[in-house]
């Protein structure tokens, strides 16, 4: 009896197993013992499992399960909130301050990872360079073309289109006035001499009159004017607003001449832009005002912008050798008034003014004998060269789709 008693004090409690089953057979209250206090651990721990959320089991088996590294490392935005805590609590309940620690130091490491470009906690995913992407790529929007694109009647500024087929045309003009001398000279030479001594003077002649006519023709015209330099003492008013319109069109100044006649009219002639003169007569400088002479300033400084001035000597200087009026009509063409008076009017402060020296025009009266303007001879081979070239043609029917007439462009002009 003394022997079993020591047998079962010597004896382990709960067993040789680790799960208290070696125990039942040589020691039942051992086996009780350890089997219920393993039991406890495994249902403590499994009851920790369940009620933890399914982040945190992942996070707690992150050592062991190779899914829940390989989510982690995609960033699928599952919070690690606890991660390192699974297993201290696993291993004893008085780990379980611990744990938790764990659990926050494996939730902010979470954070720092979502941080970095993870696609959770609802961030917006970048591309290789860092930057955001979007969603939908938006089409740049169409930028506005400006109201003066169009090349009409109607814009309000000079293109260069305008200026260089001005140039061509008064080219065409002269190599025309050129063709007439030099085809005689080519047939006198060619029966005279022979045919090479022809087509030589026929080159040589043609480039000749076409410089000559090129050159001469401003002053031809204004020979046929009849008007003389302008003083600046006498009239200081035309000088100022015509320099300070100058400088708005940015043009060069000039060459001003007067026209000692009653009737109220201006032109511009010249070469070109920077070598034009202007042409007012007396009776303009006594009756406008100093808003309606800027408004037929700027309508004659259009007119050298454009380049309308060299054609208009050329077809001065054709419509004085032959044909007259008509002549000059159709080597200045036709509507180039209205275009001078929309450019014009677009240029200066006040519209209204350009509008206000038509009308005085039109409500002038006659011209009298002896004036330039009551001499067909002497007005016809100018008349449309000039801002108002019904003068003395008044009653003169319109026809369709002619905007050179005065009062077409003062209807015109109402519409403003």
């Amino acid at each position: 009896m003394a022997d079993e008693k020591d047998a079962s004090r010597n004896a382990p409690k709960g067993g040789g197993d680790a799960t208290g089953s070696g125990g039942a057979g040589s020691n039942p209250g051992g086996t009780a013992g350890g089997g219920s206090g393993g039991n406890r651990n495994r249902n403590r721990n499994r009851n920790r499992n369940r009620n933890r959320p399914a982040g945190a089991s992942a996070g707690g088996s992150g050592g062991k399960d190779p899914q829940g590294a390989a989510q982690q490392k995609k960033g699928q935005g599952q919070r690690q909130s606890g991660g390192g805590g699974g297993g201290g609590g696993q291993r004893s309940a008085g780990n379980r301050n611990r744990s938790g620690g764990g659990g926050q130091r494996s939730g902010s490491g979470g954070n720092r990872n979502r941080a970095r470009g993870g696609s959770g906690g609802g961030q917006r995913p970048r591309d290789g360079q860092g930057q955001p992407r979007t969603a939908v790529s938006l089409a740049p929007p169409a930028q506005s073309e400006p109201l003066d694109t169009q090349h009409t009647l109607g814009a309000p500024k000079v293109y260069p289109e305008e200026v260089a087929a001005n140039r061509r045309r008064a080219m065409r003009l002269c190599a025309y006035t050129a063709a007439i001398p030099a085809l005689l000279l080519f047939a006198l030479l060619a029966v005279s001499v022979n045919i090479v001594a022809g087509v030589v003077a026929l080159i040589v002649s043609a480039a000749a009159f076409m410089y000559g006519m090129w050159r001469l023709s401003p002053r031809v015209a204004l020979r046929r004017i009849g008007a003389r330099p302008a003083d600046e003492d006498d009239d200081p008013r035309l000088f100022n607003v015509t320099e300070g319109l100058c400088a708005t069109f940015g043009l060069a100044m000039p060459t001003l001449h007067i026209l000692d006649d009653p009737v109220l009219n201006a032109c511009a002639l010249g070469r070109d832009a920077r070598r034009s003169d202007l042409v007012v007569t007396t009776g303009l400088l006594r009756t406008l005002q100093l808003v309606e002479l800027e408004g037929v300033i700027a309508h004659e400084l259009a007119h050298v912008k454009r380049g309308d001035n060299g054609v208009s000597c050329v077809g001065i200087t054709l419509a004085t050798l032959w044909g007259g009026e008509k002549t000059l009509r159709r080597c200045v063409g036709e509507n180039r008034e209205y275009r001078a008076d929309v450019v014009g009017a677009s240029i200066v402060r006040y519209p209204s003014g350009l509008l206000g020296s038509l009308c005085t025009m039109m409500e002038s009266p006659p011209p009298a004998e002896g004036s330039f303007f009551a001499s067909p001879a002497r007005f016809g081979p100018t008349r449309w060269v000039w801002i108002d070239p019904a003068v003395g043609h008044r009653e003169d029917p319109v026809y369709p789709g002619d905007l050179d007439a005065t009062r077409m462009r003062a209807a015109a002009l109402s519409e403003w």
